[in-house]
């Protein structure tokens, strides 16, 4: 059998388009991160990357898709910084995952303050690749607790647990980070262990209940230290 062939390297002409794609990523990065989308203009991007103003439309069709790409690549920062370990209590797992990610939005804070954090004044293909993410988080999440992300009692539970992750996150960086990053992750956990609660309350199930447990067993200070036929409020009595 032959060896398969190398790969041929780019044409100038197109290692001239690739660094000029490039440019305009990164220019767009620099001016998001500091302004809001409505006020960042495609003539601000191509000044900052130094081309013509038409390419960003030919390599992006435009400012909101050159948008969404912005957001797709913080995400795939975010998740290279934060990706859960495959090993160790599950608990420690989250606690570590909850940290990285404050601790990258420490790190990147004008990204977080004016990107990934303004959700609410993304354009249409940037909301898409924002829920994505989220999405993707939520049912990591529930894989690790052995949950069904489908299930529409547990999805509204951790879509709010979500959006209250992102107010404290917005909240702490603009405070000035008045706890560390340690201890806003361990209240991550009880909030966590909050809304798989409220999913049990909605709708009771065993995997639910063996969350809590799980939440409950290796967490401290956690909504689900009790049993939940012990639980003050006897909604677990069941």
């Amino acid at each position: 059998m032959a060896p398969p062939e190398a790969a041929k390297p780019p044409t100038r002409r197109q290692a001239a388009a690739q660094e000029t794609r490039r440019k305009l990523l990164h220019a767009a990065l620099e001016n998001f991160s500091r302004r809001p989308y409505g006020e960042v203009t495609v003539g601000d991007i191509a000044r900052t990357a130094g081309v013509a103003h038409g390419l960003l439309s030919h390599h992006f069709k435009g400012k909101e898709s050159l948008y969404a790409e912005v957001v797709r690549e913080v995400d795939r920062q975010l998740r290279a910084a934060t990706e859960l370990a495959s090993e160790g209590p599950v608990v420690d797992r989250l606690r570590r995952h909850f940290t990285a990610h404050l601790r990258f939005l420490a790190a990147h804070e004008d990204i977080a303050l004016n990107l990934v954090l303004r959700r609410a004044q993304a354009a249409d293909l940037a909301s898409e690749a924002f829920e994505a993410t989220r999405e993707e988080g939520v049912r990591a999440i529930c894989a690790l607790l052995g949950l069904d992300a489908d299930d529409p009692a547990l999805l509204l539970a951790m879509r709010g647990f979500g959006a209250a992750c992102d107010e404290m996150s917005l909240l702490w960086l603009r405070d000035g980070r008045p706890v560390g990053a340690d201890a806003l992750a361990e209240a991550w956990i009880t909030m966590l262990a909050g809304a798989v609660r409220a999913a049990h309350g909605l709708a009771p199930s065993p995997a639910l209940r063996e969350a809590l447990r799980t939440l409950g067993r290796e967490g401290s200070a956690s909504t689900a230290d009790l049993p939940i036929e012990e639980m003050p409020d006897g909604r677990g009595r069941r």
